[in-house]
Parts: C-alpha cells; structure tokens; sequence
C-alpha cells in the first residue's frame, strides 16, 4: 500500500504558478515556496513557474497584465504538453480553461478583492475568478480555518473538496533554530501598503504614545515603498527613531525578529496570521489587531487591542514587563503534513 501510493506520487506531475516570486517578498511567494519543496519531498514532479528575472522592476499595472496572460493561457498549454493531473493557482485566481477541464486546484488566501471599493484591474480579475471557481474548481485550499468559515458565510465553494492548508514556516523556523534571541530594545512592525494594513493608522497609534515613552520603531515588509512611508510619517519622526526595512533575505528577516523587543501586528483584515506565527517561532510577544485570522493564533504571548487605548494599555505592559516565551511546535505545521496528501490522493 505505502509503495503503491509512492509510485502514484512519483508519477504526478502538477504546475505551479508563483509568478509573483521574486517580486514579491513576503505573502503569497513564501507560501507557494514552501508548498512547492513539500509536494517535491513527498516525490511530487512540480514544473514551477515564475515571473522572469528581468521583467521583476516593471510598472506593476504590466506585471498584472502578463500575469493574467501566463495564467489564462501559458499554464493550460503548459498543462496539456506536459500531461499534468492538477495545475495549482496560488493567487486566488485561476485559469477558466483548467477550471472547465477539471486540472485546476485553487488556493484562497482571503476574499479582500470581493469588498465593493476594490475596482482596479487585479481585484476585479481575482473576483471574477473566484466565482468561477466556486463552482467549478477540483479542489479548493484555504490557509486558515477563518478564511474557511468565511467562504461558507458567504456560500462560496460550497461543493467543492476543500483542503486546509495553513501557512507553513518551514525555512523560517530552521534559521530561527540556530539564530541567539536577544532584546535589542526595538519595536517590529510587520506591516504593507495594502489598506487591509492601515499603516497611516499604526504610525498614527506610535507617534500617540508620549515621546518619553516611545521605543525605536523598525518596520518591516513594505519593500521598495519606503518613500511612501516616509509621507505617512510626514516629518513626525523629530527624534529619528524609525528606521523602515526595505527588501531582505529570510536571514535578516529572522534576525529581525530574534532581535527585537516587541512583534507588532497591524492590520483590519487577513487571510492568516503569519506575522503571529512567526513570532512564535523567534520567541516574542505580540501586540496585535483583535481581528478574525489574529484571534485564531490565541496564545500567552498575543495581546489584542482594538482602540488607542487598548493598544497603549499593552504596549506599556510589554516595555515594562515583557514575559518570556517558550519555544514552541507549530500546530500548523502538523496540520499542514497531513492535510498535504489530500492533493495527490
């Protein structure tokens, strides 16, 4: 029986679209990553596909474009050449043609495209895609148990295989195994220039604590938008304690962590809490939004707020009186091996 379902594995072929990787950092690209290396363990043949190096710093409005172009059209040819049983679409979207021909696995991070106000190009092409499959789909993956309930509130996916696949850390964790913790005495927000970040909002919560009181702030994860912050500080920054991290390895952002005094997670809407994870991984408490995919990572070292004053409460806490954290097994990852047969059963 083992031996039979290794020869079926073996004999699998899927495509795998993170055309995004390279691009972006952190999110979808990290997520698909690890997927990738864990069906290529369990013997999986995966064709990979990605956005070529020397289109990476064009207008994003073109990435966009060829982005649809490469799922549209590229992976369902790819698909039939290469005989492959599925094809996995990362990015909330999928290929109509896949769909129809019954190859198309989807994964579904989060439904923010389907909010009324989101109208550009991307987030109408993502809506359009996921009623599509919805109801036409060959399995469905959501990466958190939130993003689950939500597409059942919403009747979508109703009859479609589901497979809970959260967000794994496979990479992160084997660095932060071997990287000294240490409290460097910062404050590390994990944050984006999505509105689902609201980072006009966090600042405006930092520069609100007394000056006398404020730690030296690091944010991490807007890449190359530092500009961008850089006027949502708007000169607020008289005493230079902020310092805005643009693109870096996995290493430096491990070390990000391991080295800060406080995580902190801003944000009004997510797919999953992958900033929590993490720092549960590198030791650290955390200040967070009280928001669905947040509240599923409860434990000791999390603490939510929803106003000013909440968040002032528990900042104040954590300088004066950070508890220590043990290390501990993510539950994900356990999850995540055994619901990862189901793609190839």
């Amino acid at each position: 029986m083992i031996i039979s379902e290794i020869n079926l594995r073996a004999n699998m072929k899927v495509i795998v679209n993170n055309f995004f990787d390279g691009i972006l950092k952190r999110g979808i690209p990290i997520y698909t990553s690890e997927l990738v290396q864990k069906l290529r363990d369990n013997n999986v043949q995966v064709i990979y596909v990605a956005c070529p190096k020397a289109f990476h710093k064009l207008p994003s409005w073109f990435l966009n474009v060829l982005f649809i172009i490469v799922e549209q059209l590229l992976i369902p040819i790819m698909g039939i050449f290469y005989r492959t049983k599925y094809n996995i679409y990362p990015y909330n979207s999928s290929s109509i043609i896949d769909l129809l021909l019954g190859k198309a696995i989807v994964i579904i991070h989060d439904f923010i495209s389907l909010k009324k106000n989101k109208r550009n190009l991307a987030a109408i092409y993502v809506k359009v895609c996921i009623y599509f499959s919805s109801f036409l789909a060959k399995k469905v993956i959501f990466i958190s148990q939130s993003t689950q309930r939500v597409s059942k509130r919403i009747s979508l996916f109703k009859c479609i295989e589901s497979i809970l696949l959260p967000n794994p850390f496979f990479s992160f964790e084997k660095i932060a195994n071997v990287t000294e913790i240490k409290d460097l005495g910062y404050l590390l927000l994990v944050s984006g220039l999505g509105d689902n970040k609201d980072l006009g909002t966090a600042l405006d919560y930092y520069f609100s604590i007394p000056r006398e009181e404020r730690i030296p702030l690091k944010i991490l994860g807007c890449g190359n938008g530092i500009s961008k912050v850089n006027d949502l500080i708007d000169g607020r920054d008289t005493d230079k304690e902020i310092e805005i991290i643009g693109f870096v390895s996995l290493e430096e952002v491990v070390k990000l962590y391991c080295n800060s005094k406080i995580v902190w997670a801003h944000s009004l809407a997510e797919g999953y809490g992958r900033t929590l994870a993490e720092a549960k991984l590198t030791c650290k408490n955390v200040i967070c939004t009280r928001i669905s995919a947040f509240r599923e990572q409860m434990d000791s070292n999390i603490f939510f707020y929803t106003y000013y004053s909440e968040y002032y409460e528990v900042y104040s806490y954590l300088v004066d009186n950070s508890p220590s954290v043990e290390r501990k097994a993510l539950h994900e990852h356990i999850l995540f091996e055994n619901e990862l047969r189901k793609i190839y059963e």
